[in-house]
């Protein structure tokens, strides 16, 4: 398994001020919170994560483009060597500002879309969904890289094929079926049943096969013991491995899912809370517990240790999410040598997945 010294990529958490309050927010957002750090701050955090080898930051929020400083901290980071990209809601979108992030050097721009029209404003608030489609549409118009975030949760799973193609209608260059993890307003109801994550893989993986054009990517467990070689696996989980968060109170966590603080940059530099870190150390390790832990994909795989922790408190026990928790399908899956997608008889009728 990969395990470089340091994370290649990392979320920044800029701050957590944002216009929505989003049900399942993991940075309890809202539009009381602080914008975070100066941008002196933040260069200085860009200058350091740069120094141990980052080679992607993503910023976030909150809702970053209610920064003023935005597109001065890309343009940093670029100069830093470093790859860009950022995520919104959508309302601070207007065209002038997609054409700046692109002048800026922005390499990448997600839009979050969590339902067709009233899924999504369940979720996020009243006019969300024009805005965030507007969004995607100036950001296209700019000649942004533009990306579409799909959280799937318990309320808004079954619209995972309908969402799919608005991506492809709307043109977007890629599409992420993002795990939900409870943590932040994120209400453990919202947790998906393990069968239902695993026909939401089956469905994503077959628009991987039928729209070679849009270039999907996901973060769920199980993945690996569907198909191998689906291009997404990389190892598995990597949190506090290859990638890394820091959040507005210069807190460094495994992951911008996992708020357990690593170590705190007003007290120490990055380089060290990463290097001497036992959390980090123990990750690394992927001694996970459970069926995580006989899993025959526990090294490709290694469910998602942020799900684990949100759920049981227990960062190394077994993922409670995925679908191969029971053992059964994992003993099935694990005889597949050939690489190719093991399917069982629960897989999704072809008349639910994407056309």
């Amino acid at each position: 398994m990969f395990r470089p010294s340091f994370p290649l990529h990392f979320v920044f958490i800029l701050g957590y001020k944002c216009n929505l309050a989003c049900t399942h927010c993991s940075s309890n957002a809202d539009s009381h919170g602080s914008l975070g750090y100066s941008t002196a701050e933040a260069q200085a955090i860009l200058r350091q994560m740069s120094a141990v080898g980052v080679v992607d930051v993503a910023f976030s929020g909150g809702e970053p483009l209610l920064r003023r400083d935005l597109e001065e901290l890309i343009r940093f980071a670029r100069d830093e060597g470093m790859s860009t990209g950022t995520s919104t809601n959508g309302y601070p979108m207007t065209g002038r500002r997609a054409r700046s992030l692109k002048v800026a050097g922005l390499d990448r721009l997600q839009v979050s879309l969590d339902g067709t029209r009233e899924a999504h404003e369940r979720v996020r608030g009243s006019g969300a969904f024009d805005h965030a489609v507007g969004a995607i549409r100036r950001s296209l118009d700019a000649g942004l890289r533009t990306h579409i975030c799909f959280t799937a949760m318990r309320s808004n799973a079954h619209l995972l094929p309908e969402i799919i193609g608005i991506a492809l209608e709307l043109g977007v260059h890629g599409f992420n079926l993002s795990q939900f993890v409870p943590t932040g307003r994120g209400a453990a109801i919202e947790a998906l049943a393990p069968s239902t994550a695993k026909r939401l893989l089956e469905i994503w993986l077959d628009a991987k096969i039928r729209h070679p054009e849009l270039h999907l990517t996901a973060h769920s467990s199980g993945l690996a013991a569907l198909s191998p070689d689906a291009g997404n696996c990389r190892g598995g989980c990597q949190a506090g491995i290859s990638i890394g968060c820091i959040a507005p109170t210069g807190d460094v966590t495994p992951c911008v899912m996992f708020p357990l603080s690593l170590g705190n940059l007003k007290e120490r530099p990055l380089a060290e809370i990463w290097s001497t870190s036992p959390t980090v150390r123990t990750l690394k390790s992927r001694e996970v517990s459970g069926a995580c832990g006989t899993c025959a994909h526990r090294m490709r795989c290694g469910g998602c240790r942020a799900g684990a922790w949100a759920m049981t408190g227990d960062m190394m026990a077994e993922d409670p999410s995925c679908w191969l928790a029971d053992g059964t399908a994992s003993k099935a899956c694990g005889s597949n040598r050939r690489g190719m997608a093991c399917r069982t008889s629960s897989s999704t009728p072809h008349d639910l997945l994407v056309k």
